[in-house]
């Protein structure tokens, strides 16, 4: 992201400011601004240096305040929420706590043998967010810093894979709401293994997830052919897919 919208960069920061405001402010400079220092062209490295010179003044504030005790504090996390929460019911500072714990979600995945390079979820919050209308700065803030830093780790994840991100406009997401038979999630699976940018290997991780899930919650019922979707996956090192006979339940 070679820039950040006005309210941001153009913020007052000020012994007037509200504290929560200067909070979220701090995070979305905070994390912005070092991922911007890792990529080494003039622009990048230009947003860097304004972000963390914004963000010195952010946190001497909250210093001031005892609202923190440095910035490591920014970055504070609230307990893992449910899964497979009803993200239409939640608020835009639950939606934005929840997007937060994308680091705890990818350890998990990881524990679960499934592949923990992807941020499906995370596009899930951002597009939740982004149907929203925010009923005051904060709340703004708050869809900003899940749509910036969404778009980083989008990018990031472009640089390791060597892939185009590609635009979200015309892809069909998966419905949360559905209950998709493996007969469909076969078809999909196969659809989505070759896919040649990132958002198209989300699409492939979290038809892949729903697989697993369904298996999980019904071990003894057989279905070979969407297990052997699975098993290639693996086996042609597409994405990390647990071995199938270890599966927990989810």
């Amino acid at each position: 992201m070679l820039a950040l919208p006005s309210r941001i960069m153009n913020y007052r920061i000020s012994s007037a400011s509200p504290t929560d405001e200067l909070f979220t402010l701090g995070q979305i400079l905070s994390e912005v601004g070092d991922y911007a220092g890792t990529i080494l062209d003039r622009e990048h490295l230009s947003l860097s240096r304004r972000c963390a010179a914004r963000l010195g003044k952010v946190v001497s504030e909250l210093i001031t305040r005892k609202r923190i005790k440095s910035r490591d504090d920014l970055f504070e996390m609230s307990s893992p929420a449910v899964a497979n929460a009803d993200l239409s019911a939640m608020t835009i500072s639950e939606l934005h706590a929840l997007y937060r714990q994308w680091p705890i979600r990818q350890r998990q995945r990881l524990t679960e043998g499934r592949e923990h390079l992807t941020y499906y979820y995370e596009g899930r919050i951002v597009r939740e967010l982004l149907r929203r209308k925010p009923s005051d700065r904060n709340e703004r803030l708050k869809i900003d810093y899940c749509v910036s830093t969404y778009s980083n780790e989008l990018d990031n994840l472009s640089s390791i894979l060597s892939l185009p991100v590609g635009q979200d406009e015309d892809r069909i997401h998966p419905d949360a709401t559905r209950h998709y038979s493996p007969e469909e999630l076969t078809l999909l699976i196969r659809k989505h293994s070759d896919f040649r940018d990132i958002l198209d290997r989300e699409l492939l991780i979290e038809y892949t997830d729903l697989a697993l899930d369904l298996l999980s919650a019904n071990p003894t019922q057989p279905h070979p052919h969407l297990a052997a979707a699975l098993t290639a996956l693996r086996e042609k090192d597409i994405i990390r897919i647990p071995v199938l006979e270890a599966i927990s339940v989810v």
